[in-house]
């Protein structure tokens, strides 16, 4: 038994199953979901230990379906008497609810009873010794890295580690349970000078501890990041290129996948309509996804219907190959689904242009603005007009110059995806989403008259 958890696999799949027969006693149709996840992190600032955090959860989540109606409840218990309770009041529910063509479990034969898993889970040490003793080391580097530069001070060092338990039953006879891990650190620096403050961080994020950036590599990047926030001045309103960094790069991607989700086109809430090969985006980027990643942050054998999803184009040469359909968005579609009823899976954006490393893709700049961070702002997903406050750098002739704030930063999301030049090779994941920095052609840049 794990160190972080309390039950095992096939406890969740006991659980699952019983809330289906229950269900189906009552003369419906089910699914099932058991779910269980611990947490252990440590914080350590200055040498001390600021927070130190155990926590776990539990749950299931009951969906019937009975004469044409969905009934939905859940629980945090796994014992009899209250799996029984919410059944009934799942029933219950589905008793007062309009009925939906639509709605009821997939086809049995599209369910991935014999699917290969990927690996999500990896062994490794995640008792609180090892966090505390992870923690102290990055606060150590820390505090060497600062050394006798005036302009820095180390902000928390911080490790994390989560294991989780999920299975999935149906009326059908599927009943499967996968188990996961997942492993952090991360280091804040604070800068400060004459001209104000600023703090910065970089986390890295694996299913296994090995996998983990070196910690002096975080604290460095964390304190380069911090020092080039100073002397942040605003620029003045114009229109020019915009290069977004990896880890607001993601942003676009994300916002570009989810206009392509069956939920979205659906209800109309999508600025890319019935998008399928159309070009959407600029002639040299592909995005593939691929839910069999070994130790990928967004692998899965399959999603929360029991459906598997597969590895394909969402866009090729930027065309639309595919979307992101659950089965009851699939249906609403007249389409089946792609086993992606929680969300899309690991996506990597690549572009066959002309692209390089971060000073590749300054001197593809020229001048314009780096973006390095969002503050606030929205996305309109009918529409696609895109406004965000934003930090940054300033390059001119392919060099920074200067920080960047006091920016607003304005464009029209199918404008800008049309308008990427080039993606770099400074590759970085967050989350479900690998993409280099993406330099997109014209922008308008709100600053000063």
């Amino acid at each position: 038994m794990s160190a972080l958890l309390t039950h095992d696999e096939a406890a969740l799949r006991d659980a699952a199953a019983l809330a289906v027969e229950l269900a189906v006693r009552r003369g419906a149709t089910a699914r099932a979901s058991a779910q269980h996840e611990g947490m252990a992190r440590i914080a350590v600032r200055g040498g001390e230990v600021e927070t130190a955090q155990r926590s776990g959860t539990q749950g299931l989540n009951l969906t019937v379906f009975h004469e044409g109606r969905r009934g939905m409840a859940s629980t945090a218990s796994f014992g009899f008497a209250a799996i029984e309770r919410v059944v009934e009041e799942a029933m219950m529910i589905a008793a007062h609810v309009q009925p939906d063509p639509d709605a009821g479990l997939p086809p049995a034969e599209a369910l991935a009873f014999s699917t290969p898993l990927p690996e999500i889970y990896a062994d490794g040490p995640r008792d609180p010794d090892t966090l505390l003793a992870s923690a102290t080391l990055i606060d150590r580097m820390a505090s060497d890295v600062v050394g006798g530069d005036p302009t820095l001070r180390a902000g928390e060092s911080v490790a994390v580690a989560t294991e989780g338990l999920w299975a999935l039953a149906t009326s059908d006879g599927f009943c499967r349970s996968i188990r996961r891990s997942n492993d952090a650190r991360w280091s804040v620096m604070l800068a400060q000078d004459e001209g104000g403050s600023t703090s910065a961080f970089c986390q890295s994020q694996e299913r296994r501890v090995e996998a983990l950036t070196p910690p002096e590599r975080l604290v460095r990047t964390a304190a380069d990041r911090a020092r080039a926030g100073l002397g942040a001045r605003a620029v003045t309103s114009r229109r020019c290129p915009v290069l977004f960094d990896p880890r607001t790069a993601v942003s676009l991607v994300s916002d570009l996948s989810g206009a392509l989700t069956g939920m979205a086109q659906v209800r109309g809430m999508s600025f890319l309509r019935e998008p399928l090969g159309q070009s959407v985006a600029a002639a040299h980027l592909d995005l593939i996804e691929d839910p069999f990643e070994p130790l990928g942050l967004a692998s899965g054998g399959f999603d929360s219907e029991g459906i598997a999803g597969s590895t394909r184009h969402i866009l090729r040469g930027g065309v639309v190959e595919g979307l992101f359909l659950s089965n009851f968005s699939g249906r609403k579609l007249g389409m089946a689904s792609t086993g992606n009823a929680d969300g899309f899976y690991n996506l990597r954006l690549t572009s066959n242009a002309p692209g390089g490393d971060f000073a590749a893709m300054l001197h593809r700049l020229g001048t314009g603005l780096i973006v390095t961070e969002f503050q606030g702002g929205k996305t309109d997903p009918a529409t696609g007009n895109w406004t965000q406050a934003v930090k940054g750098l300033w390059v001119e002739d392919g060099r920074i110059v200067h920080a960047v704030t006091d920016v607003t930063l304005a464009g029209h999301l199918p404008a800008m995806l049309k308008g990427i030049r080039a993606v770099g090779h400074d590759v970085e994941r967050l989350g479900a989403i690998r993409t280099g920095s993406i330099l997109v052609d014209d922008m308008q840049v709100g600053g000063t008259a």
